[in-house]
């Protein structure tokens, strides 16, 4: 896989300047203790990549540029919603290396500042619809918003269940992760005011697929990252019984003795050589090498549903933005 990566951090790293010049820009023309809440998250910064698969599909097909700012916006307004809701339901104390929401602002504020940036991505998007005349962006992310919920609570489901199989982590993934991603190309593709199908249902396709690739290299790097490099500790997905992909393949395995990971797997009395130990276990089990197959191949597909569209800068960034997916450390 061969792309220009110092190009797409410099295209992400322009976009994301942009959002976060907006955020700020909202949050300061609304004063008031629950506004300061409600972008506390979105004011520390982020990837964007959201944003990014919004304005390039909307570059691809030559969209309303106006009108794709706000769509990408009211994704990450959206994405950020989330992001609050979760660090309550999960306890999270710290995110982006920052107190959580909750924890800075009590529980009760922060479940109110996460419902306030669900009616502020709303009103964007609605925005997006005046701009270019297109219908269909806030139906997108309502269906978005839903999938997500379930993908949560799938997602928490897991955590209590026994029997998880590999089909059942790919749609919890699919619908709390890579459903945003989906979303975040279809609304782009919206913004052109036109309804071409095959155009949509290929961008459908692009976004499902980096939304799958990003996860499952996510869970990856939760498991076999350098905790120096990604900010988390080393094996804490481990010790959270969390059922993500590398677990998941090694736990598929017949006739293994598991014992070494299942030590500590959901036991958060493990020691650190517990972890140490489970984490060299997977890779000699060769789960390392197998969760970055299943990674790579659904870059492959995200890629592949680009190839219908005439070559050009926001296609090269696209396709460069699934392999960076699944090439990055952080």
């Amino acid at each position: 896989m061969s792309y220009d990566e110092p190009r797409i951090i410099e295209e992400v790293n322009r976009i994301a300047k942009a959002i976060d010049r907006e955020i700020a820009r909202i949050e300061v023309s609304n004063r008031g203790s629950l506004y300061r809440a409600a972008f506390y998250l979105p004011k520390l910064g982020g990837k964007r990549m959201r944003p990014f698969v919004v304005l390039n599909s909307s570059h691809l097909v030559r969209g309303h540029e106006e009108a794709a700012f706000s769509a990408a916006l009211a994704v990450e307004l959206l994405h950020n919603f989330t992001l609050v809701h979760d660090d309550i339901m999960d306890r999270d104390e710290y995110r982006r290396n920052h107190k959580t929401t909750h924890v800075v602002y009590g529980e009760a504020t922060a479940i109110l500042a996460g419902d306030l940036l669900f009616s502020k991505a709303f009103e964007e998007a609605a925005k997006a619809e005046e701009l270019s005349g297109a219908r269909g962006i806030v139906k997108e992310l309502a269906l978005s918003s839903e999938k997500i919920a379930e993908g949560q609570f799938l997602d928490i489901s897991f955590e209590r269940g026994e029997k998880v199989s590999l089909d059942d982590y790919l749609e919890m993934i699919y619908l709390k992760t890579a459903a945003l991603y989906e979303t975040s190309a279809v609304v782009g593709g919206l913004t052109a005011g036109r309804y071409d199908q095959d155009r949509l249902r290929m961008l459908s396709e692009f976004g499902r697929n980096l939304g799958l690739a990003f996860q499952i290299r996510d869970d990856y790097l939760g498991v076999f990252g350098d905790s120096a490099i990604t900010g988390k500790p080393v094996g804490n997905d481990i010790l959270r019984g969390k059922k993500s992909a590398p677990i998941l393949l090694a736990l598929s395995k017949e006739n293994v003795d598991l014992s070494p990971l299942k030590r500590a797997l959901g036991n958060p009395r493990s020691t650190h050589d517990d972890v140490v130990q489970a984490i060299d276990f997977l890779r000699r089990l060769g789960v390392d090498t197998e969760c970055r197959r299943m990674a790579d191949e659904f870059a492959r597909r995200a890629v592949d549903s680009l190839s219908p569209f005439e070559d050009s800068d926001a296609k090269s960034l696209l396709s460069g933005l699934a392999y960076y997916a699944v090439a990055r450390d952080r």
